[in-house]
């Protein structure tokens, strides 16, 4: 079923500014998986970085001042964050079959939006980012909007988003290829023979 995009409803949700979000959340998704690769981490130690993570570079992106459009409702574990006025969430779930609260409940920061809603129309949003049925797809994020009734009633997709980081050190300057040298007999000039001669 093909359903409209959250700018349909609300012009200030665009492609744009939801590709940005969910670029975020899925590079600090890629730089958790990678940093904790050690035998003694697991799904659960990767799940909780990776979310503490993702607040945490929400918070700190609204509170830049970059980006005018962003502004933090709370930045309580239960995150809220407005783009252009619309409160939003994010979690990490499946999203056909979200169980995650951030999902599925709206949280009281967005219930006051979700008042002035009409019955079908989207009220209540959030970023999922979905792994795949096994991990192994490439993770994408969905940004779903909820009804007052909790049916989906619009959906946008990301790209899918992978960051290559340079190893070792970035602050040395690069190389630069040298010829290789040209050897031969040393020859004298007349400077040499004159301070021969004075020895």
């Amino acid at each position: 079923m093909n359903l409209p995009l959250p700018a349909t409803f609300y012009p200030v949700l665009t492609s744009e500014r939801l590709q940005t979000v969910a670029r975020w959340l899925l590079e600090e998704l890629y730089a958790t998986e990678d940093d904790l690769s050690r035998f003694t981490d697991s799904r659960y130690t990767r799940g909780c970085t990776t979310f503490g993570r993702q607040r945490k570079r929400i918070i700190k992106e609204a509170l830049s001042g970059k980006h005018d459009w962003l502004e933090l409702s709370s930045s309580k574990n239960d995150l809220v964050f407005k783009i252009g006025g619309v409160p939003c969430r994010f979690s990490n779930d499946d999203p056909s079959n979200p169980t995650k609260e951030a999902v599925t409940t709206a949280n009281r920061y967005q219930t006051d939006f979700l008042e002035f809603v009409e019955q079908g129309e989207p009220g209540r949003f959030c970023f999922v980012v979905d792994r795949g049925v096994s991990e192994a797809d490439a993770p994408r994020v969905e940004f779903l909007g909820f009804s007052p009734s909790d049916s989906v009633a619009c959906r946008w997709v990301s790209d899918t988003v992978r960051v290559l980081r340079v190893e070792g050190n970035p602050s040395l300057a690069p190389s630069v290829p040298v010829a290789k040298p040209q050897i031969g007999p040393k020859r004298r000039d007349e400077g040499d023979a004159a301070a021969e001669a004075v020895r």
